[in-house]
């Protein structure tokens, strides 16, 4: 498998080493071109979060990359009237390129928004502990809560205000298409699965980025042609990009190559739901099918050493819950077998496996190397190949089963990482009454230690139930011309374009 593994990763590589070009000229300097692997399904996130809708929709607050901070941006400040009562404070002045005000009526129409799970799915994982939102006057919102939220800022940060007018007029799938918001770009043109214009807001309230005047988002699904149109000048930053470009791309002088540890954890999906019967839903099965994994070769061979181990838990070392007690399971095909054997299974079965495409760097190798190594236990993998969008759609309807890969990532709180394994989340692929009770517990535990140990007595069900099979945490990998400066991406793979300029 290694020889096979480094011939896979190498083959990546080898188109761009001759490459040259760069961004140049004046024209090219107020357009950055951004080539991202797909094109998202929507600009509001109501199906995922996703970064060209950042360029035009802006937060209450701003998880800033560049300072590590949570930072105000729509509002000003929160006041804490009680562990359940909240003011908010917005900022003064500011309109939606449409015109609307943006004050106490639009904040309390978006976080109802926020809070309304047939609208805003992708947010419930954040949304769960409000109870509801008022006005106060016009730059003032009560805001309440159901109950303590340890992770308060941090929910604040992924509020995005819209402008209630336009909404009501074109509703939640059409605000998706064409939204308006406050920010730093406006919509001026989308062209499905080629690419997304934005011009600059000229009556942006705040600083714009320098040198920028328009932006140009183009979906480039093939890891190669993304580094390849780096190298030439044709984008200005290519986002998602292999760990083999990124060793060739750390060599150009007219380049930057910028790595972050991701906050996304790279799993394949066990689905124990009772609509998807079959040999998963052994626990000795899924435990197996951790044994049969060698996550480190992956990651020596595939990712060149870039990932780190999980250690049997989908929280990091850093994370309040991480538990050191725990590690992964060793790569032990014996152990596997025997496992399999004593679930009934000693021949082995046959087993759906759902992976996307191009969505991920190297997902398709990925696929196949976990598809090998569980054939050597006998468990005989048919792989189906999605492409992104209906990956996407798969993946929330709870169709990515009985084995689907997948990165999940989500802003930097235990809590929030934990409650996608809910019961009742829209990614959960597991139903367990007692984690979701530990779920809950952790969402409104203020003390700190208290936090830290329900997590960890969590992070051990779920390393004994094996939803998943614990592959690696990402590191994601970012080229840019060297004429883009203070560009940083943060862990959860999100990026914004405050205080950057294109020289």
């Amino acid at each position: 498998m290694r020889p096979n593994l480094r011939a896979l990763a190498l083959a990546v590589s080898l188109p761009f080493i001759a490459s040259t070009a760069s961004l140049s000229g004046s024209a090219a300097a107020a357009t950055l071109t951004i080539a991202q692997p797909y094109d998202p399904a929507d600009l509001f996130g109501t199906l995922s979060t996703n970064n060209p809708s950042f360029a035009i929709l802006e937060p209450l607050f701003f998880n800033n990359p560049l300072s590590g901070k949570i930072e105000p941006l729509l509002a000003e400040s929160f006041d804490k009237i009680s562990e359940t009562e909240i003011l908010i404070k917005l900022r003064k002045g500011v309109s939606f390129t449409n015109g609307e005000p943006m004050n106490a009526d639009a904040v309390v129409h978006s976080l109802r928004v926020f809070m309304d799970p047939k609208i805003a799915s992708a947010y419930t994982v954040y949304s769960t502990g409000l109870a509801g939102a008022e006005k106060v006057d016009d730059l003032t919102v009560r805001l309440r809560l159901k109950h303590p939220y340890p992770a308060l800022e941090l929910m604040l940060a992924q509020v995005l205000v819209t402008p209630p007018a336009y909404w009501a007029e074109v509703g939640p799938k059409g605000f998706g298409q064409k939204p308006i918001g406050t920010g730093l770009f406006k919509l001026t043109e989308w062209v499905k699965d080629d690419r997304l214009v934005m011009d600059k807001n000229t009556g942006y309230w705040g600083k714009l980025p320098e040198g920028i005047d328009r932006l140009v988002w183009k979906a480039v699904p093939d890891d190669t042609a993304r580094a390849a149109g780096l190298t030439t000048g044709e984008y200005g930053l290519a986002v998602n990009l292999p760990v083999t470009t990124a060793i060739e791309l750390e060599r150009r002088p007219d380049l930057k190559l910028i790595g972050v540890d991701s906050y996304r954890v790279f799993q394949v999906v066990q689905s124990s739901l009772e609509t998807h019967p079959g040999p998963i839903q052994d626990k000795r099965v899924r435990q197996a099918l951790n044994y049969a994994i060698d996550k480190k070769l992956i990651i020596d061979n595939l990712f060149f050493g870039k990932g780190g181990m999980l250690h049997g838990q989908i929280l990091r070392k850093n994370q309040l819950g991480f538990d050191p007690a725990i590690d992964d399971y060793p790569y032990d095909p014996a152990k596997a077998k025997a496992l399999l054997a004593e679930a009934g299974y000693p021949n082995g079965f046959e087993v759906g496996f759902k992976c996307p495409s191009n969505r991920y760097p190297n997902d398709r190798e990925l696929c196949e190397a976990i598809a090998g190594m569980l054939d050597k236990v006998g468990v005989r993998t048919k792989i189906t190949s999605l492409e992104s969008g209906e990956f996407l759609r798969q993946f929330i309807a709870r169709e990515l089963a009985p084995l689907g890969l997948i990165g999940l990532g989500v802003p930097d709180d235990p809590g929030f990482a934990i409650a996608a394994y809910r019961s009742d989340y829209r990614y959960s692929y597991i139903k367990n009454a007692e984690l979701d009770a530990l779920i809950d517990a952790g969402a409104r535990e203020t003390d700190r230690a208290k936090r830290d140990a329900i997590y960890k007595k969590a992070m051990r069900i779920m390393h004994d139930e094996a939803p998943i099979i614990f592959l690696f945490a990402g590191v994601e990998f970012y080229g840019t011309t060297n004429k883009l400066e203070n560009f940083k991406p943060s862990g959860d793979q999100r990026f914004y374009f405050y205080n950057t300029s294109l020289k």
